[in-house]
């Protein structure tokens, strides 16, 4: 009796499972699983992976990638000059502690301890730009490559700095009142 009960359990699991491991290779196991691509690129739908899953509002027009080519300006728009802090009392011109300020005059940029005259300008979007930073401060001279972006209608300016791991790194400041 326990010999049949063991045979009978076990013709009983072979064909839950759908004959062998052959097969629950191909199909998945159990689970209904839909086949993923080996290069995403592709799925240039992403019919696999939706980016608005269904029943979500209107769908939205992807944001635009940056441009691969950049316009070169000669001078650093009207839009990112004037002061701008990191906080408000960056922007308070009675204080000697204003260590988060930047001003923008012309191609130069100037903080509490150095200032850099801006090279080879480009536009990468309309409210993005891109230059070389040659800076100078406390005897010393490095370079900068760094990035400005307009956000907030022009009232938040973010700067990114790439180069050398010590001076990297990206900082937001605030348009400081007139």
């Amino acid at each position: 009796m326990r010999l049949t009960a063991t045979i009978a359990a076990a013709l009983c699991l072979a064909a839950c499972s759908g004959g062998g491991a052959a097969d629950n290779e191909s199909s998945g196991g159990s689970a209904a699983v839909e086949p993923t691509p080996g290069n995403l690129s592709i799925d240039p739908q992403n019919t696999v992976v939706p980016l608005d899953p269904p029943g979500n509002a209107a769908p939205v027009s992807p944001v635009p990638l940056p441009t691969a080519s950049a316009t070169p300006v000669a001078a650093i728009p009207a839009a990112f000059t004037g002061r701008w802090g990191m906080v408000a009392n960056d922007c308070d011109p009675k204080r000697a502690d204003n260590k988060g300020l930047l001003t923008i005059v012309g191609n130069r940029l100037s903080f509490y301890e150095s200032r850099g005259e801006a090279t080879a300008l480009r536009r990468t979007e309309p409210t993005r730009i891109a230059f070389d930073l040659p800076m100078s401060g406390e005897g010393m001279t490095w370079s900068e490559p760094t990035t400005l972006t307009l956000l907030d209608d022009g009232k938040t300016l973010v700067r990114e700095v790439t180069g050398s791991p010590d001076r990297a790194g990206s900082f937001r400041y605030s348009r400081c009142p007139a």
